[in-house]
């Protein structure tokens, strides 16, 4: 095989997965993804994901901030821009996701209310110089 054609089928098997392997990640655990985004600020601009949006839609506004890769039954999100991120993956037989190769539980994570504390009393602000 030439080498010109070899590196024409990486590009095709690579294009086809992404489609195919986004398309097999339930819409409920895409919005728990989009939820943890939210919470950690992660996306700017941040994704909408009412549930009035289609998952086609909500699948568009993840590959204008990712590139996905198939690589058999996991699908790696990498960030087109945003360098900071951990590295996440999806695995499609478990149907869970990684951060840095550590399993999370996003539905239960995404639907924690948030913690805060009301302090009473006087607050000494310090500000370091400038």
């Amino acid at each position: 095989m030439h080498p010109e054609a070899a590196v024409l089928m990486f590009i095709f098997l690579i294009h086809r997965g992404r489609k195919k392997g986004m398309k097999n990640i339930s819409k409920p655990h895409l919005v728990d993804l989009l939820r943890i985004f939210d919470q950690k600020r992660w996306i700017h601009p941040r994704i909408r994901y009412a549930s009035v949006r289609s998952k086609g839609e909500l699948l568009e506004d993840l590959q204008r901030h990712f590139k996905t890769l198939k690589v058999k039954d996991r699908i790696n999100f990498v960030p087109r821009s945003q360098g900071n991120l951990p590295s996440i993956e999806y695995d499609l037989k478990k149907r869970i996701f990684y951060l840095d190769g550590i399993q999370q539980d996003f539905p239960r994570e995404s639907r924690k209310k948030p913690v805060f504390q009301i302090i009473r009393g006087p607050i000494i602000l310090k500000f370091d110089e400038w």
